[in-house]
């Protein structure tokens, strides 16, 4: 019995890890679009990443550990669980991350609407994170 549900909660870790690496995928992907096709610029906001295996691979494995955020008992609709739980990465990043490295509270240093062109991209890889994992019955 015990064996059964230590199974059950590593399938369930290793699922919201892999979701969550495919999230972060879509994180950087949306946030280099968001640069490049100039979105970041006409509300501006001074982000705009370059394209790298560095940058790609440090968003994917940050966003397989966000995911492990999908293994809480949230019981909503995959669209609104996705929404919601991606305020808690891009509030780490508003909050702590961006902050320490100069750009201030909200990283306002780069722009007002930073926090809503943050949001919008880990609303993207929380959306994408949550379909999958819906899509795998959970």
């Amino acid at each position: 019995m015990a064996g059964g549900v230590l199974r059950e909660f590593l399938r369930n870790l290793s699922m919201c890890f892999a979701v969550g690496a495919a999230g972060g995928l879509i994180y950087a992907l949306a946030l280099w679009a968001m640069g490049r096709y100039g979105l970041s610029y006409r509300l501006g906001v001074d982000i705009a990443p370059y394209l790298s295996n560095a940058y790609l691979y440090q968003r994917i494995v940050w966003g397989g550990i966000c995911g492990l955020v999908l293994l809480l008992p949230f019981q909503r609709a995959w669209f609104s669980r996705g929404l919601i739980l991606s305020l808690i990465p891009a509030g780490v990043l508003l909050l702590v991350v961006l902050p320490m490295r100069g750009y201030g509270p909200g990283a306002l240093g780069l722009g007002t609407l930073t926090p809503l062109v943050v949001w919008l991209a880990c609303a993207a890889g929380g959306v994408m994170a949550s379909g999958l994992l819906r899509a795998q019955g959970k």
